[in-house]
């Protein structure tokens, strides 16, 4: 196998270590994104509960001061019974008596139903606390160790491209240009196609003819698949 091929092999192991980090560069962030989102949305909940209750809590004074009303004006009105001398006035003041019970059983009432809402916005509540902070456990770090990672990402990138600039130069200028032109052409980045005895394209995983796959065992030059255009070399791992 010539030089450059082996060399080739190499090159690629380390650019695709430099787009696998350009790609989490990209998506770190997303992910990072997405896990602040789940904890605010747990946390939104809790707080949903909190303003919840608290409007039940207004709803409850609210009550109890229209049924406090409510007494005084009912007590007043049977004070009047007993300095009432005529039938009329008499049936008016009972059927306003009546009128303010119903009113103060429906005040009442209400009230019981929106304490016992509030009981239930309790336990509610303290659910979704326990989400919350369950949430927080469990993706707080991950959030952490993500932002750790792209703070790492241009460094870890400057490492390897150091590691590139001793192998690019051990490549001949054509065959560097051909794989830099098919590399950049590539969405996933891979120029090298590396054949094993299955005798198919490592990257289209066409099927090779034998006297192809002759040629590429030898590797005295370079040949590209006619399918993908990648670059094919004989994988030497895999044997003869």
């Amino acid at each position: 196998m010539i030089q450059d091929l082996e060399y080739l092999v190499k090159l690629q192991e380390i650019d695709l270590k430099v787009r696998e980090q350009e790609l989490a560069k990209e998506q770190y962030p997303v992910a990072v994104a997405d896990l602040e989102r789940r904890i605010a949305s747990a946390c939104e909940m809790s707080v949903d509960n909190v303003n919840r209750l608290a409007r039940l809590a207004s709803e409850v004074t609210a009550a109890n001061e229209q049924a406090a009303k409510l007494r005084e004006s009912l007590g007043k009105s049977q004070e009047r019974l007993s300095s009432i001398q005529t039938n009329r006035e008499y049936d008016a003041v009972h059927k306003e008596i009546e009128a303010q019970k119903a009113l103060l059983a429906s005040a009442e009432s209400r009230k019981s139903a929106i304490e016992s809402d509030i009981e239930k916005g309790k336990a509610t509540l303290e659910e979704a606390e326990k989400a919350y902070e369950s949430a927080k456990a469990e993706l707080q770090p991950q959030i952490d160790d993500l932002m750790a990672k792209i703070g790492a990402i241009d460094s870890v990138i400057a490492e390897i491209i150091a590691e590139r600039a001793k192998i690019s130069p051990m490549v001949s200028l054509p065959t560097m240009r051909t794989y830099d032109s098919i590399r950049k052409k590539k969405k996933s980045g891979r120029a090298v196609s590396l054949v094993n005895q299955e005798k198919t394209c490592g990257v289209c995983f066409m099927i090779l003819q034998p006297q192809l796959c002759s040629e590429i065992r030898r590797g005295t030059k370079i040949i590209l698949c006619e399918n993908c255009g990648s670059m094919l070399i004989w994988d030497e791992a895999a044997g003869s």
